[in-house]
Order: structure tokens, then sequence, then C-alpha cells
């Protein structure tokens, strides 16, 4: 599994304007096609949606995906969902005054943990798709509890601010092992700075060569995605 570096804009933020769900990826519609070809060589992903959601540029914000679906806002434009149909997996749009998706909730194929501001009606509209188990909670009291992880294949990538009784939540609800780490020299809402799926990890240029090696181990002890 390869572990790299990436840029988008000369900036280490690639998980703000990307997002990652096992083969296919949501990039944003102005991403330089340097950062796309290495998307495409780490992470050996073979659909791309390349488009904003709802106009917003930060892509990763505002929706949430796992195997079997993309979950966006009601204020998705129809542009945006054609290339998103692309990707073949079912999209559900919901109809909610909440719209950044991504935010409100972390996913897998076996769990969602959604933050306490998702209304328990939202949150039954959500699951009664998806099927799958679910709960509420704040994550290291941030309710934007998608900020604070990133999911690929069997292992959950957690931020630091967690606590074991978060991270033991997360890994009986998603069903996930959990691994706590740092990107981008120290930045703790790792979403931002990290893509990740079962072929390999990118983070952004900022990471550390001690924090490689964290994500290295916690790959290592995880044993294959």
């Amino acid at each position: 599994m390869e572990i790299a570096k990436a840029s988008i804009w000369k900036t280490p933020f690639i998980g703000a304007y990307s997002k990652v769900f096992g083969e296919s990826a949501v990039v944003n519609k102005n991403a330089p096609q340097g950062f796309l070809r290495k998307i495409i060589k780490v992470l050996k992903v073979d659909s791309i949606a390349v488009t904003n959601i709802a106009g917003v540029h930060a892509v990763s914000s505002m929706i949430s995906a796992n195997s079997n679906f993309i979950i966006v806002p009601d204020t998705v434009d129809d542009e945006e969902l054609s290339e998103l149909k692309k990707l073949s997996r079912e999209v559900l749009v919901v109809e909610s005054k909440l719209k950044a998706w991504g935010n409100m909730m972390l996913l897998s194929d076996k769990g969602v943990l959604f933050s306490p501001r998702v209304s328990k009606r939202d949150a039954e509209k959500i699951v009664d798709s998806l099927s799958i188990d679910y709960g509420f909670s704040t994550l290291a009291n941030y309710m934007a509890v998608g900020a604070l992880a990133v999911t690929g294949g069997k292992i959950c990538f957690v931020s630091k601010l967690l606590s074991e009784e978060e991270k033991k939540l997360i890994e009986d609800l998603l069903k996930l092992k959990t691994y706590a780490i740092t990107v981008n020299d120290g930045l703790t809402l790792i979403r931002l700075g990290m893509l990740a799926n079962s072929y390999g990890i990118l983070v952004g240029e900022s990471t550390t060569g001690s924090e490689l090696m964290d994500i290295s181990l916690a790959v290592s002890s995880a044993g294959s995605f």
C-alpha cells in the first residue's frame, strides 16, 4: 500500500476539496489535472465525479458516502447530480435545513455516527435508506464529527483529540478499527488533510515524517484494509 503526499493549489488541504470512497472520488471541479492523476495513481480510483456540491468548493464538507450511497443536500443542482450519478452509486438527496452532510455524519458500510445537530427525523430518513446502525454524539466536543475522522476499508483514522470512549463508540458503531493520528504538522481536523481507501493513503504536503510513521504503523497494525 502506497502512502504519499499531495497538494491542491499549493495547499495541503487535499481532503477539504475532495472525497474518496472505495474506487470512486468526488473532486472539486477546478482541481488541477496533476492532483487527479495522483488520486488515480496512489488510490487506484477508477471513477471520478469532477464537480462542486451546491456550488460549494469544499466538497467533502457537503457529502458523505460509503460503498453503496452518496448523501447530498437538497441544494445540489441538476448538473452536479448528473456528475455524481456517473459513480454508479445511489444518490440520496436529503431534504433538511442542514446542508453540510460531510460534517454532520461519519459513515461506513456498517454504521453511521450523527452529530447531535441532526434531528432524529432526518437521521431516520437516511438510515431507512441505508439500513445500517446509527447513533448520536459529538467528538471531542465538536459538532462537525465528520471532520475528525477518515474511513477507508476496515480502518478509521481519527483525530488525537478523541477520547478512548469516543474511539470505542466509533469502533462499535462503524465496525472499524480506530487509529489516532494527526496530519499536516499537527492538524487535528484530519479529514481536511487526508484521503484513504483500501489501496492507498494521500496526506497533505505539510505532513511530517513522524506523522507518516504513525500512519504507516497504523496500517501495519491493521493489516490489510
